[in-house]
C-alpha cells in the first residue's frame, strides 16, 4: 500500500511539474508576441484620429465666446 501511495504522489508531482513547464512557455509566447494591426485596425485608428481633429475644429469654429457671455449676477437662479 505504501508503494502504491509513494508512486502516485510521484506521478502527481510529475504531472504538476509539467503543467508548470506548460505554463512557463505559454507565458513565453505571449511575451515574444509582436501586435501588427491588420488594415481594418489601422483604418479605423486614423478615422477616429480624423474625427477627433474634425470635431475640435467644428468646437473651435462653433462655441460661444467667453468675451460675449454676460456675467451672473447676485440675485440669479443660478447658483
Amino acid at each position: 500500500m505504501k508503494h502504491i501511495d509513494e508512486l502516485l504522489l510521484r506521478e502527481h508531482q510529475q504531472a504538476i511539474q509539467q503543467d508548470m513547464k506548460q505554463i512557463h512557455l505559454e507565458q513565453e509566447v505571449l511575451n515574444a508576441k509582436v501586435f501588427r494591426p491588420n488594415l481594418f485596425t489601422r483604418s479605423m485608428e486614423n478615422f477616429g484620429k480624423w474625427l477627433i481633429i474634425r470635431g475640435e475644429v467644428l468646437v473651435k469654429r462653433y462655441e460661444t465666446p467667453r468675451k460675449r457671455c454676460k456675467p451672473a449676477h447676485q440675485n440669479s437662479y443660478a447658483h
